[in-house]
């Protein structure tokens, strides 16, 4: 695996392919995704793993996460999903993702450039424009580009669906990060870590639609053990520096968060990448370790 698809297994990415505007629907005929519940004497928490790109009209859920969503009174993404909130995080990510020094091009040997030359004609990519960007940037356009070909929409992703929904109720929405956060967590990679994430974005890109399609096609049946081998375990063990980043550090602050909402009271639901619900650093192995009861609701 990449590490252009770690990252496209763990975020939404729509700062990057921020063209997309077709909606999730909720026709949850033969789907049924995995939604855990947690609770302790007087506080109930949903958990649920959403993926962040669908096609548009795939289900975002069914009857058993509609009932949990009806009956919690705060609703949890991992990102502010609020339009101003995503529009400062496009902001950010031109701002951090483009460059007035050097174009990409310099970065590459005239091998890599000449697949790089290849796969943007293939793909239907403005060389001039893709020059303009700094290495992450462009390894996730060269990640993400394939998977919208393939019809998957970052704006119909399970986690959009579940906000959308919790809107039109006046649910309370709540957020772990920021999309400034995010972009971060790119934009702070070293030059070399950068480069190198290119080059392997470059040899690839194709690889992304058969991990998207492998992990739509488990969260829809609610294989979990395939959901953490596709987006967990080759990262835990051939990437440990990225996993710890990615996963480690951001889980154990979600669980800071979470934790204060189950030493209060009330029922809250909690939507965030299918990937940091498992493993053994995951959200749900973190709660049953601090003795909370957490059971899979299905």
């Amino acid at each position: 695996m990449s590490i252009a698809r770690i990252f496209l297994a763990t975020f939404a990415l729509g700062f990057v392919a921020a063209c997309a505007t077709s909606q999730a629907t909720n026709d949850a005929t033969g789907a049924a995704p995995a939604l855990f519940v947690a609770r302790d004497a007087d506080s109930t928490l949903y958990v649920y793993g959403a993926i962040h790109m669908r096609r548009a009209n795939d289900a975002w859920g069914g009857p058993h996460v509609e009932a949990a969503l009806a009956d919690a009174q705060e609703v949890w993404t991992e990102v502010d999903l609020d339009p101003a909130a995503e529009a400062r995080g496009q902001a950010e990510a031109m701002r951090l993702g483009l460059s007035a020094g050097a174009p990409l091009s310099s970065h590459l040997s005239e091998e890599d450039r000449e697949h790089l030359g290849a796969l943007t004609q293939r793909l239907g990519i403005p060389p001039q424009a893709l020059d303009r960007m700094r290495p992450w940037m462009a390894a996730l356009t060269l990640s993400v580009v394939p998977i919208i070909q393939a019809g998957y929409d970052p704006q119909a992703g399970v986690d959009r669906a579940v906000v959308a929904w919790a809107r039109e109720r006046d649910k309370t929405l709540r957020s772990f990060e920021t999309p400034e956060q995010q972009v971060a967590l790119f934009a702070n990679w070293g030059e070399e870590a950068q480069v190198d994430m290119l080059r392997q974005a470059i040899e690839s890109a194709d690889e992304g639609v058969e991990l998207v399609n492998g992990v739509s096609a488990a969260w829809d049946r609610g294989d979990i053990a395939e959901i953490e081998a596709l987006t967990v375990t080759e990262v835990r063990t051939t990437y440990p520096n990225v996993y710890r980043l990615l996963y480690v550090d951001r889980n154990n602050a979600w669980m800071e968060v979470l934790s204060r909402e189950l030493d209060g009271a009330g029922v809250d639901f909690v939507a965030v990448g299918s990937g940091h619900l498992y493993g053994p650093d995951g959200l749900i192995a973190q709660l049953r370790a601090r003795g909370v009861r957490v059971e899979r609701v299905q």
